[in-house]
């Protein structure tokens, strides 16, 4: 039988110990496990208060996000990207990326990856100078 759930904006929980290095933030940050019946992949409604994000990391096996509440961004090799509700965003395997909200507004995405599979041991780049405090105004 397929398994359904909901994102719900306001739920989640605190981010696991395992989780809490990915973010700049951890404590402003929620997760809501929803159903995967995908084999070897895992999916998270990821919720970030104003001004939480990820740090730079990629994932061996890829990541997709789907933004379904709020106003986000996502930076990639390519720049930093605004991301609103309903934006898709498919990153390949390996790539270096991160993502969460903007200083000003929350966002909330759906994650489907292989569970446990980032690595953060990536160079910063210039993770720090471009989220500035107009991003996404």
């Amino acid at each position: 039988m397929d398994q359904i759930g909901t994102v719900t904006n306001d739920g989640g929980n605190p981010v696991p110990d395992q989780l809490r290095a990915l973010f700049n933030k951890p404590d402003d940050v929620r997760v809501q496990e929803l159903p995967c019946e995908l084999p070897d992949k895992g999916s998270l409604a990821v919720h970030f208060g104003a001004g939480a994000r990820t740090v730079p990391h990629k994932h061996h096996d890829g990541q997709h996000l789907i933004v379904t509440d709020g106003v986000g961004v996502v930076a990639d090799e390519k720049g930093v990207h605004v991301v609103h509700t309903g934006d898709v965003i498919s990153n390949p395997p390996g790539t270096w990326h991160w993502h969460g909200a903007t200083p000003n507004s929350a966002v909330t995405h759906v994650t489907v990856e292989t569970p446990g599979d980032f690595d953060l041991d990536v160079e910063s780049r210039d993770w720090a100078d471009t989220y500035s405090s107009t991003l996404g105004a």
